[in-house]
């Protein structure tokens, strides 16, 4: 999957979907600028509470990056689990439909909404600290056919964030293509 970093010149952004077969060395991105994603597919523990009030942890597939990035792809249905279980979402707020904050805890490495808490998801891979400090807000971004889960002011969330957007600003539009 290629994604466009936001420090390639934005010729090469325009016309990236016209050029999709074109090899990446005859883009016009400078040498030190990142103009594709290496995308891994892995599994990792989501901890949540069954009907009866017991927790079950299930192996989920999810997506990473290399080391060093800080975002997870995750299944719409675990996306939807841990947005239903926030503590912060109100009906009022324009964007709860569309995001939900979260909490990354880096020393036990799991995304959730408190230390001890549950729904949980573990990352399957060591996601750099931002700060000193053991937690990272983190976004959940609700859309499309995965999930983005990011740790805010970040440009993985930059990136994830202009991506929900673009999916919701297409969606009518695909809409009325559709019918044509």
């Amino acid at each position: 999957m290629l994604m466009c970093s936001a420090t390639c010149p934005a010729h090469f952004r325009s016309n990236i979907f016209r050029s999709t077969f074109r090899p990446l060395s005859s883009f016009p991105c400078s040498r030190s600028a990142r103009s594709a994603r290496l995308l891994h597919h892995v599994t990792t523990d989501f901890i949540t509470h069954d009907a009866r009030g017991d927790l079950v942890t299930r192996k989920v597939p999810v997506i990473v990056g290399d080391p060093g990035e800080t975002y997870i792809l995750i299944e719409q249905e675990v996306g939807s689990a841990l947005r239903a279980a926030s503590p912060f979402i109100s009906a009022s707020a324009a964007s709860a439909e569309y995001r939900c904050k979260l909490t990354f805890f880096h020393d036990s490495q799991h995304f959730g909404f408190g230390s001890t808490s549950y729904p949980r998801l573990n990352a399957p891979s060591q996601i750099p600290r931002q700060t000193e400090l053991n937690t990272s807000p983190a976004t959940l971004f609700i859309g499309g056919k995965m999930h983005h889960l990011v740790l805010d002011g970040t440009p993985d969330a930059i990136f994830a964030e202009n991506a929900n957007a673009t999916g919701r600003n297409l969606a009518s539009v695909l809409d009325q293509l559709k019918d044509m």
